[in-house]
């Protein structure tokens, strides 16, 4: 990114800071908050949005706002951050794990209609590193088996589908706002719906004293309105603040990073056993730029990579997220997840710094390396 566009943004941070501190708009729900809810919902095209303090609890009360019944099933990858899981057992519903598309790493519709069973009641999908699902064939299927549809967009800000933001799709669209996102609190998370009956029961849920005059005198919800079900998840003004920054420079910063993207593409081009994640063809990618996933053939020589990638000051990893469904916590849900076993041990990332520019001479003396020491070709 031009040194320009990142001095104007760090700039403006410090001013939006500044200015909040001193209209004391530092705890509760402030018009800054507010408008950056209002702002956001718009950007996804979504008629409403509540902030949370991190993406987790969005998704948290995403899950609460569908009003599910004890133990019923949601069905999602296991290919995922922890953070998606969480929420479901938190609140005492089953997850059903499911297979991703070997290609693309995003849930596999056809394992997925396997999976569905009179139990299952809710499909929580994951857009993981911006790479958006098959909506198509998602939305069939939600339609079909009458699931509801929570999208997990923590890597997704501005990516699209079929021209459609990523986030306007299901029932739900739920983001993280943490600071290595493309939009960026420090710490927070935002959800975004269409129904507003969703979006009160949202608001219940850690937002304590807030919409509580919008609920009928009959309804449950009414006496924890004010209570927030005692809990305390709403986001921080300050925070929100920096991320109001980001939101407006979003197609900007998805547009450096889509041309890191694109380099990076065109070297590992050359190289026959390093294999990219696929981009469905409707679809654009956005939001999470700061690692590039690869899949190679044979894992046992990722460690020789990484050490190669290391010392020349190319930090990489191998995969940095758990197997969820071999967790002993959840053993009494799904097995049998053969894609996403296979990818756990052949996946790596090459991260990229969030602003600085990306060393691409020193990815190519990487990759020749390895390529000498028989480690790819």
């Amino acid at each position: 990114m031009n040194f320009i566009l990142i001095f104007k943004i760090i700039l403006i941070k410090i001013i939006k800071l500044n200015l909040s501190f001193l209209k004391r708009e530092i705890s509760g729900y402030p018009k800054s908050v507010q408008k950056f809810e209002q702002d956001f919902s718009n950007y996804i095209q979504r008629k409403f949005g509540l902030t949370f303090c991190n993406g987790t609890s969005s998704i948290e009360a995403a899950i609460f706002a569908l009003n599910l019944s004890k133990d019923d099933e949601i069905l999602l990858p296991s290919s995922t951050f922890h953070a998606s899981i969480g929420p479901v057992v938190n609140l005492f519903k089953k997850p059903i794990f499911v297979d991703i598309d070997p290609n693309t790493l995003t849930i596999d519709c056809n394992d997925l209609k396997k999976k569905i069973t009179n139990k299952s009641k809710a499909l929580l999908i994951v857009h993981p590193w911006g790479y958006p699902c098959n909506m198509d064939e998602i939305l069939k299927i939600v339609k079909e088996y009458n699931l509801k549809l929570i999208e997990d967009c923590s890597h997704a800000h501005g990516a699209t589908y079929n021209n459609n933001k990523i986030g306007s799709f299901g029932d739900i669209g739920c983001f993280s706002l943490q600071g290595a996102k493309a939009i960026a609190a420090g710490e927070g998370g935002i959800a975004v719906t269409d129904n507003y009956d969703y979006f009160l029961r949202m608001s219940v849920y850690g937002h304590f004293n807030r919409n509580e005059k919008e609920f009928q005198n009959n309804d449950n919800l009414k006496i924890y309105a004010k209570t927030g079900l005692s809990k305390k998840l709403r986001a921080h003004p300050l925070g929100i603040s920096l991320a109001a920054v980001d939101l407006s420079n979003i197609e900007k910063i998805n547009k450096f990073k889509q041309k890191i993207y694109i380099k990076i593409d065109r070297i590992l081009d050359q190289y026959n056993n390093i294999k990219k994640v696929k981009n469905n063809e409707k679809s654009i990618r956005g939001g999470f730029f700061n690692g590039y996933p690869c899949v190679i053939d044979n894992e046992k020589n990722i460690k020789q990579i990484i050490t190669i990638f290391h010392k020349n000051k190319i930090k990489i990893s191998p995969y940095p997220w758990l197997m969820h469904h071999k967790m002993n916590i959840y053993s009494n849900t799904t097995n049998n997840l053969d894609v996403t076993e296979k990818i756990f041990k052949k996946i790596f990332f090459i991260h990229i710094p969030y602003f600085l520019n990306f060393d691409f001479k020193k990815l190519e003396k990487s990759l020749v390396e390895c390529k000498k020491d028989n480690l790819i070709n």
